[in-house]
């Protein structure tokens, strides 16, 4: 595409004085026409590691790119701050992730009639079996479609045997939990979360 090589010519031209946070600007344009960052690398006469690293900085907050722009803070402590910003962001995601299918795990204990005294013991039961599971790498290799209503996937997971009546249902419905819980929490730190949440609740309900 012409645009994209003229673009191209211009950074080569402006390189060496331009900025970090410019030469990012410059490579994220070029790489999003849909030139690789290998090939943009190559000519740039540079490593396509350095180009990922300036694409890094670029996602920092707005605030640690102005105290870069200052000379305030380096390049490499906005790419570590952008790093931190980011795992920050997945981390309040997954918590608030978490919370939702922890909501989910006690409103179906209670809507299958068990208090919380039951609770409590199957909670810690298919927390152990997803554990073993995935130490053991015997969990399925797929979850269930995003688009699945949790409602089915727990149906679906239902045991096929008959729910005992005997001290065995704690195991019965610890199984049918972790089953469910994994198919519609791919993420595992998700899940965790969810299953921990949902085990304290069980002490205050």
């Amino acid at each position: 595409m012409p645009d994209v090589s003229a673009a191209i010519s211009n950074l080569q031209s402006r390189w060496q004085k331009l900025p970090d946070l410019d030469r990012a600007r410059a490579v994220y344009a070029i790489h999003c026409a849909g030139t690789s960052l290998r090939a943009l690398a190559k000519e740039l006469n540079c490593s396509p590691s350095l180009l990922r690293h300036l694409l890094t900085a670029l996602q920092a907050p707005r605030e640690d790119r102005l105290l870069a722009r200052r000379g305030e803070i380096t390049t490499n402590e906005l790419v570590r701050r952008a790093k931190a910003a980011e795992a920050q962001r997945v981390a309040e995601h997954h918590a608030q992730e978490a919370r939702k299918g922890c909501r989910v795990i006690c409103d179906w204990l209670v809507a299958e009639g068990i208090p919380g005294s039951y609770g409590e013991p199957i909670v810690t039961e298919a927390r152990r079996l997803l554990a073993v599971a995935e130490s053991n790498r015997k969990l399925p290799k797929h979850a269930a479609s995003p688009n699945v209503p949790v409602a089915r996937i727990i149906q679906q997971c239902k045991p096929v045997e008959p729910e005992p009546e005997n001290a065995e249902r704690i195991s019965w419905i610890a199984r049918w939990l972790a089953r469910w819980a994994f198919y519609s929490m791919p993420d595992s730190d998700v899940r965790l979360q969810a299953i921990d949440l949902a085990f304290e609740k069980q002490w205050t309900r």
